[in-house]
């Protein structure tokens, strides 16, 4: 059963007459208790698309179309009372960088403790217990000494678990993790994912991880969206899409990683042609610039998904097959 619907999402930056199309016609699902990997270069749209199922695109950036459910609520018609207990209750969000959501003038307990407080109607003692335990639990060591440090204090990866001990304090039922691992190394990056990975099966959680990492979606994910220039090129499980990638971005990504190993990030730029980034909305292909095997017919197809089997979509319906 789907948790998480988003149907033809699009988001927008720049004027009204004039606007700059950051993500397009977006479709994405999540069943209870999956993890959907979603995976691009920079500036594709993964975070915009993620930041707007908390609803949290900031001007001048708008929602223009869509409709995005999470467990049967309309997330974009939700009032800023029922806005604030869907964020409390219902989905967690853990952000790339832990530093710019965590206050640095306020110590790491009294957010936890705020956060129970405020969440969850825990009373000050019973809410300062149950964060030197959510430290604990995270792996933190030294949890009652952690809770009286700055943030600045500690290490990337210790602010790292503080944010997963935030995202999770209400009992998601889903968790968005947007890049957690990025500028960690590598041993924190493994210790980092193992943990979101016990903390979701331990609560059932389904969860969205969006990553560049071609590793990263390879060891948490069940199935991937591929996504460039603000659409999903291609979807399907996870082993099936490594195995035969279908679209011919998803191969460029995936050729430009030597090993599925978490830590080694995917890159593309030595290809010819422009990159992902804002522009006006192109009803052809998004790719068709950089794709080593454009044709005529590219300038004037469009993006739409197509089933390839009871469970794999490609927004490319050519065949391009070549030797990975």
């Amino acid at each position: 059963m789907s948790l998480l619907t988003v149907r033809d999402l699009s988001i927008e930056f720049g004027t009204e007459r004039a606007p700059l199309v950051a993500v397009h016609g977006v479709d994405l699902t999540i069943d209870e208790g999956e993890v959907l990997g979603l995976v691009g270069e920079s500036g594709s749209g993964k975070s915009l698309t993620s930041r707007a199922i908390m609803r949290l695109i900031a001007h001048p950036g708008r929602i223009t179309s869509g409709d995005i459910d999470v467990g049967g609520q309309r997330v974009l018609e939700l009032s800023r009372r029922e806005l604030r207990e869907f964020r409390r209750s219902d989905v967690g969000m853990i952000v790339q960088d832990p530093s710019s959501s965590l206050n640095p003038v306020f110590r790491i307990g009294a957010q936890l403790s705020s956060t129970l407080r405020t969440n969850l109607g825990h009373d000050r003692s019973t809410a300062r217990a149950l964060a030197v335990e959510m430290l604990d639990r995270v792996g933190i060591p030294r949890p009652d000494h952690v809770y009286l440090a700055y943030p600045h204090e500690l290490s990337g990866g210790m602010r790292q678990r503080v944010m997963i001990a935030l995202a999770t304090a209400g009992h998601p039922r889903l968790l968005l993790a947007d890049e957690p691992t990025t500028a960690l190394d590598v041993l924190t990056q493994k210790q980092i994912l193992l943990l979101l990975d016990e903390m979701r099966r331990e609560r059932e959680m389904a969860m969205l991880l969006v990553s560049h990492d071609f590793g990263v979606i390879a060891q948490m994910c069940d199935r991937v969206a591929v996504m460039y220039g603000g659409r999903i090129v291609e979807t399907g499980p996870v082993r099936d899409i490594y195995d035969d990638p279908q679209h011919p971005y998803t191969r460029l990504l995936l050729r430009s990683v030597p090993e599925l190993d978490p830590g080694v990030r995917a890159r593309v730029d030595q290809h010819d042609g422009p990159s992902s980034e804002l522009g006006p909305l192109r009803e052809a292909c998004v790719f068709v610039d950089r794709c080593p095997h454009a044709r005529a017919e590219c300038a004037s197809h469009s993006m739409e998904l197509r089933w390839i089997d009871d469970r794999r979509q490609t927004a490319c319906p050519f065949e391009t097959t070549v030797a990975q």
